[in-house]
């Protein structure tokens, strides 16, 4: 490894640089004497960082890194998830990693674009690659009219069936998708289809906390209505979710946006001392798990005290299960029990 490439790991690793989160891919080449930075990133601070090392080593430095969002993207900064639920790729090609999915009505900010592939930020800071067949593309203020339901109002689905006049399907909208109202019969979608609703439940923005109030209660009879949902590394939906994007997603319903990853969800809220058990954990608690030593591996959503509901691919799906029984997945849960959280705000014990 020459100095330069030992240089940008420093960094990295200094500033704990994460690329779910952040994207700093630099690279060094001799120039003149000197050494000229390529690449993309969007923290400036550690290619700054970056740079002053360069110039303590008594080299001169060429800064041609591409700081992200990528000014040739020009006035397309933002996008909408247009179809009902979009793969997000760990690179630019469908045979990479699905890293996670995002849903219908979902608003993305535009990173960069290579061909048919945009690199994308969501709304959590989640960053990965997504083919642009799956987006309406347009300004930051036309997403934002969009999330403010472009003065008619907006809707979530919880599992919709949308229609056309001609009562031929027009989307599944998984749960959590999000579409404007268009009239009194009528929903827009991001890419200025409308339809109807054929089947199943849409429910206005403003009516969330009064069907979905912020207590553990609640929370896990949201997370009950998961149940049997399969195990999908990355999944986002009830067609198929990983056990973050659960909490994820049923969070999101009580008002609050969780992190994708349960290692990042795992700094969330106060921890909670479990020295001498579970017991007293209350709904809406997160307990997190590993198996290795210092990294998060799993989380799953206390139904009060040492029972639990997560989607564990040991399950295949979401279940339910007892961190002081005797199955084999509870004994091997209880013996990589790592911590446990809580979430909710100034929560009560009937909470």
């Amino acid at each position: 490894m020459t100095i330069e490439e030992s240089l940008i790991e420093d960094v990295r690793a200094d500033r704990r640089l994460d690329p779910r989160t952040s994207v700093f891919e630099v690279r060094a080449e001799q120039r003149n004497g000197g050494i000229a930075l390529l690449g993309e990133t969007t923290d400036r601070a550690a290619l700054r960082d970056l740079l002053e090392r360069i110039s303590g080593i008594g080299k001169a430095a060429y800064d041609e890194v591409i700081q992200l969002p990528d000014g040739d993207l020009g006035e397309d900064t933002s996008a909408l998830v247009r179809v009902a639920v979009a793969p997000l790729y760990s690179r630019p090609q469908l045979a990479s990693t699905m890293v996670s999915q995002v849903v219908l009505g979902t608003q993305l900010q535009l990173l960069s674009r290579r061909e048919w592939w945009y690199r994308v930020r969501g709304q959590d800071g989640y960053i990965g690659w997504i083919n642009g067949g799956f987006l309406a593309t347009g300004s930051t203020e036309w997403a934002r009219k969009w999330e403010r339901g472009l003065d008619t109002g907006a809707v979530i689905s919880l599992g919709a069936e949308l229609i056309d006049d001609a009562r031929n399907v027009v989307s599944r909208a998984p749960w959590g998708a999000r579409l404007v109202i268009s009239s009194a019969e009528e929903y827009r979608l991001p890419d200025g289809r409308t339809a109807r609703i054929g089947r199943g439940e849409l429910i206005r923005m403003q009516d969330l906390p009064l069907r979905f109030p912020l207590t553990g209660q609640s929370i896990v009879e949201t997370a009950k209505r998961w149940l049997g949902t399969p195990y999908l590394w990355g999944g986002v939906t009830r067609a198929g979710v990983d056990c973050s994007g659960l909490v994820q997603a049923v969070y999101r319903v009580h008002g609050i946006t969780m992190p994708r990853d349960s290692s990042l969800q795992a700094s969330i809220g106060s921890e909670l001392d479990i020295a001498n058990g579970l017991d007293h954990l209350r709904e809406g608690d997160l307990v997190f798990f590993t198996e290795m030593p210092g990294c998060i591996t799993h989380v799953a959503i206390s139904l009060g005290g040492a029972r639990i509901i997560h989607s564990a691919v040991a399950n295949g799906e979401v279940a339910m299960n007892d961190l002081n029984g005797n199955s084999m997945i509870e004994k091997r849960l209880r013996s990589i029990v790592a911590l446990a959280r809580r979430v909710l705000p100034k929560a009560s014990p009937e909470s």
